[in-house]
């Protein structure tokens, strides 16, 4: 690991990597190609975003990107310097207990059209439309082992600490408000859901932590039957199953001081059928 004061004014990872590609004339899609990343993770990185980076991933960009000697170096400098320092003098006792997970991802659903529907149909037909959605979301929640913290009518709180499960969850829920919207027309479960991903501080009532309040503004984002997720939760996951990514680019949401990288979960073009619940 190099010490920070070795390399003094050190430009991050990020700042090099969009160097070196126009320098080099390269987009964020041949890079992408070269080193096996992402190309919308690319972009979360040269826009600012602090992704630790593996060693491996590191090396990969370097060669893609044709560094060699003292550019490499340096590359690779400021790629470690992601990773978190180890502290001198202290070792670990040979035994630990699991450690419990800090890193979450959030997933909120919001049914669109839910206060108009209720002024237009009434609230008996609102309470039967905000079950049927509840039920819903109840069990695709429990399915890929998450956790529901709140339900409030028409929107929908939970947590995981798997990102890909997450992302199941999101995808299978769709599937069954589709589903079910074509069985009973007259209940439509038009939902928006977002995910993000990050540290939360568990309190008595749930949590509180960046990555939920953002997943909230990616909810508001999302359009009725849409999953947006933030370029995080796309690192962590960069190829789901039956599914691909579509970039939406860096939206200001609103609370945030800097822009989020969005992308898009939709049905890859090549398929199966939506995955439903209990495949």
């Amino acid at each position: 690991m190099p010490n920070l004061s070795n390399f003094p004014g050190l430009p991050s990872v990020g700042e090099q990597l969009h160097q070196y590609r126009q320098v080099r004339g390269m987009t964020l899609e041949e890079v992408s190609a070269g080193a096996n990343v992402p190309a919308s993770t690319l972009s979360a990185i040269e826009g600012g975003a602090r992704l630790p980076l593996p060693e491996s991933v590191v090396d990969m960009l370097a060669t893609t990107l044709g560094l060699e000697g003292s550019e490499r170096s340096l590359f690779v400098a400021a790629g470690k310097l992601t990773a978190l320092p180890a502290l001198p003098g202290i070792t670990a006792p040979a035994t630990q207990p699991p450690m419990a997970a800090s890193i979450l991802v959030f997933l909120i659903a919001d049914v669109r059209g839910y206060t108009h529907f209720t002024q237009e149909h009434g609230d008996s037909e609102a309470a039967r439309l905000a079950s049927k959605f509840a039920g819903i979301a109840r069990t695709a929640i429990k399915q890929w082992d998450g956790r529901l913290i709140e339900l409030r009518g028409d929107e929908a709180l939970a947590v995981f600490a798997s990102a890909r499960k997450a992302l199941f969850a999101a995808h299978d829920m769709q599937a069954r408000f589709a589903e079910a919207t074509r069985a009973e027309p007259d209940l439509p479960l038009d939902a928006g859901i977002g995910l993000d991903v990050g540290e939360a501080a568990p309190l008595e009532d749930g949590y509180r932590g960046a990555a939920l309040n953002r997943a909230a503004r990616l909810c508001a984002l999302a359009g009725a039957g849409e999953v947006l997720v933030s370029a995080g939760l796309a690192y962590l996951v960069p190829k789901p199953e039956r599914a691909a990514y579509i970039e939406r680019g860096s939206v200001q949401l609103k609370g945030f001081d800097d822009p989020t990288y969005v992308l898009l979960l939709a049905p890859a073009p090549d398929a199966q059928p939506p995955l439903l619940l209990g495949e």
